[in-house]
């Protein structure tokens, strides 16, 4: 299996980085965590085959996060789709956190009269817990606090995802004094991907020093806090990369 950062910029993308997205690629298929544009061509650009993903999973529902999701999902729903020979009988689930999205993506798809091929994917619903399981890939969606409303919290999640007795854990984006991180989820884990926007590294490093993965892999990066990474590195320990669009990650 291997990660690929497909997107790695923070809430505007710059002439680097792209939106945030990435995807866990597998001998069993294709897994995308968040969808930042433009999502269809930076997985064409990594040779990631569209027809090839089984499932969509939207940590949040900030633009940065699924302003790629139309394009995938309109040719997910072309009349031909399931007449071409690339198509590999795979119906995606796209996995929102929030029921209330369900609707304005459908309306998209219709106004591109493409709505009426909405059998081709699959809206479902992320709850706290276990909510994926295909026999192959567990995901695990850990509630953050990365969107404040009145006197709670909007749905926001960290994900942890095991497949082949390997754990990788994105934080997707957290609160803005990091005390959400998903420490125990993290703890030894193959791969923690972290969010590098909301909270400084080093002012709340006690929580990376708890949790000591295989590797560190930073994106949804913010420009003004990479300067921080040389400082943090030697603290933590373990081995510690600021992702770029593109990189591919063994696991």
């Amino acid at each position: 299996m291997k990660f690929i950062t497909l997107g790695t910029g923070a809430g505007t993308p710059s002439k680097k980085r792209n939106n945030s997205a990435s995807v866990l690629h597998t001998d069993h298929g294709d897994y995308v965590i968040d969808a930042g544009a433009p999502l269809t061509r930076s997985l064409i650009q990594c040779d990631i085959d569209p027809n090839n993903v089984r499932a969509v999973f939207i940590t949040h529902m900030h633009e940065d996060h699924f302003g790629g999701l139309t394009s995938f999902l309109k040719d997910r729903m072309r009349d031909s789709l399931v007449s071409n020979p690339r198509w590999r009988g795979i119906r995606p689930e796209i996995w929102f956190p929030d029921a209330d999205a369900f609707r304005p993506f459908e309306d998209l798809m219709a106004i591109q009269y493409r709505g009426r091929n909405k059998d081709h994917i699959q809206f479902k619903l992320i709850t706290p817990g276990r909510f994926f399981d295909d026999g192959f890939l567990r995901v695990t969606a850990i509630p953050n606090r990365h969107i404040p409303w009145q006197d709670g919290f909007l749905p926001s999640y960290c994900l942890q995802l095991e497949a082949e007795n390997t754990r990788i854990v994105c934080t997707g984006d957290l609160a803005l004094d990091g005390s959400d991180f998903p420490v125990e989820a993290a703890k030894n884990a193959a791969l923690c991907v972290s969010e590098l926007t909301h909270f400084d590294p080093v002012e709340h490093i006690q929580y990376f020093k708890q949790i000591k993965p295989q590797l560190l892999v930073f994106n949804h990066v913010a420009a003004s806090l990479t300067g921080k990474i040389p400082e943090f590195c030697k603290q933590v320990g373990y081995p510690v990369i600021v992702a770029e669009d593109g990189d591919e990650f063994a696991v």
